[in-house]
């Protein structure tokens, strides 16, 4: 029984933070299960949201405050971190913070 009720908080965690995503983005979360794999959208996007109580890695807490300090000496907006896999087929990922609601 006890599992069960860390299952159903772990569920429920997750649905409040695609509500709080789904505020921050200007989209709504996606409650028709007919479409599994749509957790927030919005007018022209789908996210996918995962949470975790993990801690940032290393190396994304090291690229943001790289990227944090050449916004302040440029003076121009953080973009974002772009992180690139090269294995087999190239694939890159744009990874910016999103302050939740």
């Amino acid at each position: 029984m006890e599992v069960t009720k860390r299952n159903k908080g772990n569920r429920n965690r997750g649905k409040a933070y695609e509500r709080r995503v789904a505020a921050a983005l200007g989209g709504v979360r996606n409650l028709d299960k007919g479409r599994p794999h749509t957790d927030v959208e919005t007018e022209t996007e789908v996210y996918e949201i995962k949470s975790t109580q993990a801690s940032v890695p290393v190396w994304l807490a090291s690229a943001l405050n790289q990227l944090e300090k050449a916004s302040a000496e440029s003076g121009k907006k953080e973009g974002g971190v772009v992180k690139v896999y090269t294995k087999n087929k190239a694939r890159a990922f744009l990874i910016t913070e999103v302050p939740l609601i």
